[in-house]
Protein backbone atom coordinates (compact mmCIF):
# COMPACT_ATOMS: atom_id res chain seq x y z
CA UNK A 1 0.00 0.00 0.00
CA UNK A 2 1.43 3.18 -0.70
CA UNK A 3 2.45 5.28 1.61
CA UNK A 4 3.29 2.58 4.43
CA UNK A 5 6.48 0.89 5.53
CA UNK A 6 6.98 -2.55 6.64
CA UNK A 7 10.69 -3.38 9.59
CA UNK A 8 12.70 -1.69 12.08
CA UNK A 9 12.65 1.74 12.13
CA UNK A 10 14.01 4.28 9.27
CA UNK A 11 14.29 7.14 7.67
CA UNK A 12 10.30 8.93 7.65
CA UNK A 13 8.51 7.49 5.29
CA UNK A 14 7.96 10.14 2.18
CA UNK A 15 3.76 9.44 0.58
CA UNK A 16 3.97 9.23 -2.78
CA UNK A 17 1.28 10.11 -5.01
CA UNK A 18 -1.05 7.20 -6.55
CA UNK A 19 -1.09 7.21 -10.09
CA UNK A 20 -4.28 8.26 -12.29
CA UNK A 21 -5.74 5.59 -13.77
CA UNK A 22 -8.12 6.54 -17.37
CA UNK A 23 -11.42 5.13 -16.74
CA UNK A 24 -12.94 4.12 -19.84
CA UNK A 25 -16.68 4.34 -20.40
CA UNK A 26 -17.79 0.36 -19.62
CA UNK A 27 -19.73 -0.44 -23.64
CA UNK A 28 -22.71 -1.54 -23.86
CA UNK A 29 -24.88 -3.26 -25.86
CA UNK A 30 -27.44 -1.54 -28.40
CA UNK A 31 -29.77 -2.56 -30.44
CA UNK A 32 -29.84 -3.29 -33.99
CA UNK A 33 -31.61 -0.97 -36.44
CA UNK A 34 -31.16 -3.75 -39.52
CA UNK A 35 -29.50 -6.93 -40.40
CA UNK A 36 -27.39 -5.54 -43.36
CA UNK A 37 -25.63 -1.93 -44.45
CA UNK A 38 -23.87 -0.78 -47.18
CA UNK A 39 -20.88 1.64 -47.46
CA UNK A 40 -21.27 4.87 -48.29
CA UNK A 41 -17.53 6.32 -47.62
CA UNK A 42 -15.94 7.11 -50.86
CA UNK A 43 -12.72 6.03 -50.03
CA UNK A 44 -13.77 2.58 -48.25
CA UNK A 45 -14.76 2.15 -44.99
CA UNK A 46 -12.67 0.73 -42.41
CA UNK A 47 -12.82 -2.59 -40.69
CA UNK A 48 -11.42 -2.62 -37.00
CA UNK A 49 -10.52 -5.63 -35.02
CA UNK A 50 -12.06 -4.18 -32.09
CA UNK A 51 -14.59 -0.95 -31.06
CA UNK A 52 -12.32 1.54 -30.62
CA UNK A 53 -10.46 3.82 -33.31
CA UNK A 54 -7.43 2.85 -31.68
CA UNK A 55 -7.87 -0.38 -32.74
CA UNK A 56 -6.07 -2.56 -35.93
CA UNK A 57 -7.82 -1.93 -38.83
CA UNK A 58 -8.46 -5.19 -40.75
CA UNK A 59 -9.29 -4.47 -44.17
CA UNK A 60 -10.90 -1.40 -45.81
CA UNK A 61 -14.49 -1.79 -47.17
CA UNK A 62 -14.96 -0.85 -51.02
CA UNK A 63 -17.95 2.00 -51.41
CA UNK A 64 -21.28 0.20 -52.64
CA UNK A 65 -20.12 -3.34 -50.61
CA UNK A 66 -22.72 -4.95 -48.18
CA UNK A 67 -22.12 -5.57 -44.87
CA UNK A 68 -23.81 -7.91 -42.00
CA UNK A 69 -24.38 -7.14 -38.73
CA UNK A 70 -24.45 -9.01 -35.80
CA UNK A 71 -24.02 -6.79 -32.90
CA UNK A 72 -24.64 -3.20 -31.58
CA UNK A 73 -22.40 -1.44 -29.30
CA UNK A 74 -22.24 2.04 -27.93
CA UNK A 75 -18.54 3.30 -26.69
CA UNK A 76 -17.79 5.99 -25.15
CA UNK A 77 -21.02 8.00 -26.85
CA UNK A 78 -19.83 6.23 -30.86
CA UNK A 79 -22.37 3.65 -31.82
CA UNK A 80 -20.19 0.25 -33.75
CA UNK A 81 -21.78 -2.14 -35.23
CA UNK A 82 -19.96 -5.89 -35.53
CA UNK A 83 -19.70 -6.62 -39.16
CA UNK A 84 -18.83 -9.35 -41.82
CA UNK A 85 -18.70 -8.71 -45.67
CA UNK A 86 -21.81 -10.06 -47.36
CA UNK A 87 -19.93 -11.91 -49.79
CA UNK A 88 -17.12 -13.02 -47.55
CA UNK A 89 -17.92 -14.15 -44.25
CA UNK A 90 -14.66 -14.31 -43.01
CA UNK A 91 -13.91 -10.86 -43.42
CA UNK A 92 -15.46 -9.60 -39.89
CA UNK A 93 -14.74 -6.86 -37.78
CA UNK A 94 -15.81 -3.26 -35.91
CA UNK A 95 -17.05 -0.17 -38.30
CA UNK A 96 -18.55 3.08 -36.83
CA UNK A 97 -22.67 3.03 -37.07
CA UNK A 98 -22.39 6.72 -39.11
CA UNK A 99 -25.10 7.81 -41.68
CA UNK A 100 -23.00 9.77 -43.87
CA UNK A 101 -20.67 6.43 -43.96
CA UNK A 102 -23.43 3.56 -43.77
CA UNK A 103 -26.64 3.08 -44.68
CA UNK A 104 -30.00 0.30 -44.27
CA UNK A 105 -31.18 1.05 -47.78
CA UNK A 106 -29.95 -1.48 -50.18
CA UNK A 107 -27.60 0.39 -53.22
CA UNK A 108 -26.15 0.05 -56.34
CA UNK A 109 -23.14 1.85 -58.04
CA UNK A 110 -24.16 3.97 -61.17
CA UNK A 111 -20.67 4.81 -63.17
CA UNK A 112 -20.94 7.68 -66.10
CA UNK A 113 -17.17 7.19 -67.79
CA UNK A 114 -18.20 10.32 -70.01
CA UNK A 115 -19.17 12.36 -67.67
CA UNK A 116 -16.54 11.25 -65.48
CA UNK A 117 -18.81 10.60 -62.19
CA UNK A 118 -20.11 7.61 -60.22
CA UNK A 119 -22.67 7.36 -57.23
CA UNK A 120 -24.95 5.18 -55.40
CA UNK A 121 -28.85 5.20 -55.38
CA UNK A 122 -31.27 2.44 -54.19
CA UNK A 123 -31.38 -0.34 -55.34
CA UNK A 124 -35.13 -0.61 -55.79
CA UNK A 125 -35.16 3.04 -57.61
CA UNK A 126 -34.43 3.22 -61.71
CA UNK A 127 -31.99 4.66 -63.58
CA UNK A 128 -33.10 6.41 -66.82
CA UNK A 129 -30.73 8.92 -69.25
CA UNK A 130 -32.10 11.65 -70.29
CA UNK A 131 -29.49 12.57 -72.74
CA UNK A 132 -25.66 13.52 -72.86
CA UNK A 133 -25.81 15.58 -69.81
CA UNK A 134 -28.35 14.23 -67.61
CA UNK A 135 -29.51 11.29 -65.58
CA UNK A 136 -32.46 10.58 -63.44
CA UNK A 137 -32.75 8.00 -60.40
CA UNK A 138 -36.61 7.29 -59.98
CA UNK A 139 -38.43 5.65 -57.19
CA UNK A 140 -40.40 2.76 -57.77
CA UNK A 141 -43.52 4.62 -56.48
CA UNK A 142 -42.42 7.40 -58.55
CA UNK A 143 -42.68 9.46 -55.68
CA UNK A 144 -38.94 10.55 -55.83
CA UNK A 145 -36.75 11.56 -58.33
CA UNK A 146 -33.24 12.62 -58.47
CA UNK A 147 -32.05 14.54 -61.45
CA UNK A 148 -28.11 15.02 -62.05
CA UNK A 149 -27.20 17.28 -64.60
CA UNK A 150 -23.72 18.13 -65.96
CA UNK A 151 -22.49 21.31 -67.86
CA UNK A 152 -19.36 23.19 -68.53
CA UNK A 153 -20.34 25.96 -65.71
CA UNK A 154 -22.62 26.70 -62.90
CA UNK A 155 -24.31 29.20 -65.41
CA UNK A 156 -25.41 26.81 -68.30
CA UNK A 157 -26.95 24.63 -65.34
CA UNK A 158 -30.60 24.54 -65.49
CA UNK A 159 -32.89 26.93 -63.36
CA UNK A 160 -34.13 26.04 -60.13
CA UNK A 161 -36.69 25.68 -58.97
CA UNK A 162 -37.67 23.75 -62.01
CA UNK A 163 -41.37 24.32 -61.76
CA UNK A 164 -42.61 27.07 -59.86
CA UNK A 165 -42.12 27.62 -55.63
CA UNK A 166 -40.50 29.62 -53.71
CA UNK A 167 -37.04 29.21 -51.54
CA UNK A 168 -38.34 28.09 -47.63
CA UNK A 169 -34.36 27.70 -46.38
CA UNK A 170 -30.84 26.75 -47.43
CA UNK A 171 -28.81 23.93 -45.11
CA UNK A 172 -25.32 22.87 -45.28
CA UNK A 173 -22.32 23.12 -46.19
CA UNK A 174 -22.71 19.42 -47.30
CA UNK A 175 -19.37 17.55 -48.21
CA UNK A 176 -19.53 16.41 -51.71
CA UNK A 177 -16.12 14.83 -52.66
CA UNK A 178 -13.99 17.14 -51.10
CA UNK A 179 -16.55 20.53 -52.36
CA UNK A 180 -18.67 22.44 -49.57
CA UNK A 181 -22.01 23.62 -51.41
CA UNK A 182 -25.41 23.95 -49.72
CA UNK A 183 -28.60 22.37 -50.08
CA UNK A 184 -31.76 24.70 -50.95
CA UNK A 185 -35.33 23.61 -50.18
CA UNK A 186 -38.34 24.83 -52.55
CA UNK A 187 -41.96 24.69 -51.58
CA UNK A 188 -43.53 23.95 -54.89
CA UNK A 189 -46.53 25.60 -55.42
CA UNK A 190 -48.33 22.66 -56.71
CA UNK A 191 -46.97 20.73 -53.89
CA UNK A 192 -43.99 19.00 -52.73
CA UNK A 193 -40.44 19.74 -52.58
CA UNK A 194 -37.71 20.63 -54.69
CA UNK A 195 -34.06 19.89 -52.76
CA UNK A 196 -31.31 21.15 -55.33
CA UNK A 197 -27.43 22.13 -54.89
CA UNK A 198 -25.29 23.07 -57.45
CA UNK A 199 -20.77 22.88 -57.33
CA UNK A 200 -18.26 23.99 -59.96
CA UNK A 201 -15.80 20.92 -59.93
CA UNK A 202 -13.40 22.75 -62.35
CA UNK A 203 -13.12 25.08 -64.75
CA UNK A 204 -15.03 23.39 -67.36
CA UNK A 205 -17.27 20.97 -64.61
CA UNK A 206 -20.12 21.84 -62.96
CA UNK A 207 -22.80 19.66 -61.51
CA UNK A 208 -26.53 20.01 -60.08
CA UNK A 209 -28.04 17.47 -58.40
CA UNK A 210 -32.11 18.25 -57.63
CA UNK A 211 -34.46 15.53 -55.66
CA UNK A 212 -37.97 15.88 -56.21
CA UNK A 213 -40.24 14.84 -53.08
CA UNK A 214 -43.50 14.94 -51.40
CA UNK A 215 -41.53 16.20 -48.07
CA UNK A 216 -38.58 18.38 -47.26
CA UNK A 217 -36.08 15.59 -45.75
CA UNK A 218 -32.51 15.84 -46.63
CA UNK A 219 -31.59 12.16 -45.38
CA UNK A 220 -31.33 9.88 -48.51
CA UNK A 221 -30.55 12.79 -50.57
CA UNK A 222 -26.78 13.49 -47.81
CA UNK A 223 -26.47 10.24 -48.17
CA UNK A 224 -26.17 9.86 -51.80
CA UNK A 225 -24.02 12.78 -52.08
CA UNK A 226 -22.14 11.27 -49.46
CA UNK A 227 -21.64 8.55 -51.93
CA UNK A 228 -20.52 10.52 -54.90
CA UNK A 229 -16.93 10.17 -56.75
CA UNK A 230 -15.82 12.58 -59.45
CA UNK A 231 -12.81 11.47 -61.68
Amino acid sequence: MAGCGFGGPGPAATAVPSPRVAIRPSPSASPLAASSYWVLATLGLRLHQAADPASQVVTVVRPGAQLDATEGRDVAGTNWLHVHAHSSPEIDGWVVNDPLLLTTTSMQQHLDTTAGYSVLFPTAWTFVQEGPSQASFVSADRSQKLVLQTADSLEHLPSVPSVKGGLERQEGPVDIYGKSPLISYYRLDGGGYELTLSLLWAPGRAFQFNLHQPAADSSLLKQMLASVIIQ
